[in-house]
């Protein structure tokens, strides 16, 4: 083992655990688009979240908290330029 080539070893393990290749490397563009497609012949069943959500045209959602928040701030700040403006007036009046 110690006269292996570390390369080499990572292969043969990975050849070990069937991680070397993935099923459809060998598939071309439209063989892809044939089999995981909207219409495509892989069932809803056999595929990952991510194929699923490019299938049926979903986003993909972020759960971090994070994500565009300029609609909530455009509405703050309207809010407070009605109720300032309504202040103005009760004040003047």
């Amino acid at each position: 083992l110690a006269q292996v080539p570390s390369r080499v070893l990572a292969v043969s393990v990975a050849r070990c655990v069937g991680r070397d290749t993935m099923g459809d490397d060998g598939m071309s563009a439209s063989e892809l688009r044939n089999r995981y497609g909207p219409k495509g012949t892989a069932s809803d069943d056999g595929l990952s979240a991510s194929q699923l959500r490019a299938r049926h045209n979903i986003e993909n959602a972020r759960h971090d908290g994070g994500g565009d928040s300029t609609m909530i701030i455009v509405a703050v700040v309207v809010l407070l330029a009605i109720v300032a403006g309504v202040a103005f007036k009760m004040n003047q009046g």
